[in-house]
């Protein structure tokens, strides 16, 4: 009888861990694929923007520092000496998916100069497999063919990036000069959003890909904008008010309305508002106003 019933415990102890190593193993396996995800949101066709926007966009291609292609779109401002804003988007799709092109528009619209990148892996660019270090060294050549190919100053450069983006750009603007930094809907790191997603998973020990923002952007030194919706449902608010208490100053808090990809639709005039005027003090040189700690 002993013996059945330590068997029988044996039998459920293997089947608890089965059942706990399996979602670890196929976490580690499968990590970068649920990380990256150029197939998504109209895939990898780049595709040509509406007539209605009114927008000429230019390819362009250059190469990352291990080599890798990568391609992107150049929409030049009126005024060839205007910034540029150096556009870094997510983990899914390309620079012309979902609702990027009338995006665009309305950065165009204030007078900006425009570069969109996609990460190898992404859209027109290298069929390479896209990871954290890759997608660091594409960011970087596309800063470096803006300073050394167009000739543009660093303060004329602006830094943004959404979401997975938003990770990247933070990283580029520890390691360049630039005029400033703008991150929307930005995790703190793949570490902690994981561990909120899989919380019986030992994601802090496992995860590979890190993009840890949170340790980085107390050392970014140019003026900040961290924008983030109170409804996004993929990257949770709290991630990007962790990120603002975190940065030093100068820096600015934008709480806005709407999900994780529409804010700049849905709460039009604050978002355009706060944009506008974020550049406007980058353009004029003059001192980013602190904003008040965001709300907990």
């Amino acid at each position: 009888m002993a013996k059945a019933v330590r068997r029988g415990l044996i039998a459920v102890a293997v089947l608890v861990g089965v059942g706990y190593l399996t979602p670890v193993v196929y976490l580690m396996t499968n990590e970068k694929r649920m990380i990256f995800q150029p197939d998504q949101f109209g895939g990898r066709v780049v595709v040509p923007f509406p007539d209605s926007l009114g927008l000429v966009a230019n390819r362009v291609s250059l190469t990352s520092g291990d080599g890798a292609r990568i391609t992107g779109i150049v929409i030049p401002a009126a005024d060839t000496a205007a910034q540029w804003l150096l556009y870094l988007h997510g983990n899914a799709g390309n620079v012309t998916s979902s609702v990027l092109p009338p995006f665009y528009a309305r950065w165009h619209a204030l007078g900006l100069n425009i570069l969109a990148i996609d990460y190898r892996g992404f859209g027109e660019s290298e069929s390479r497999a896209p990871d954290e270090k890759g997608t660091y060294a594409d960011a970087r050549a596309a800063y470096e063919w803006l300073r050394a190919t167009r000739g543009v100053p660093a303060e004329r450069i602006i830094l943004y990036g959404h979401s997975l983006g938003a990770g990247i750009a933070t990283e580029l603007a520890l390691r360049v000069q630039a005029a400033g930094l703008i991150v929307e809907g930005a995790f703190t790191s793949v570490p902690d959003l994981g561990a909120e997603i899989y919380p019986w998973v030992p994601v802090r020990v496992i995860a590979r890909q890190r993009f840890e923002s949170i340790e980085k952007i107390g050392r970014v030194a140019m003026p900040k904008l961290i924008m983030h919706a109170s409804d996004d449902s993929i990257v949770p608010f709290a991630h990007g008010q962790r990120l603002y208490e975190a940065a030093r100053a100068p820096k600015e808090w934008v709480e806005l309305k709407g999900g994780h990809m529409n804010a700049f639709l849905r709460d039009s005039a604050h978002f355009w508002g706060r944009a506008r005027g974020f550049v406007e003090r980058l353009r004029s040189d003059l001192p980013v106003a602190e904003s008040p700690p965001p709300a907990r």
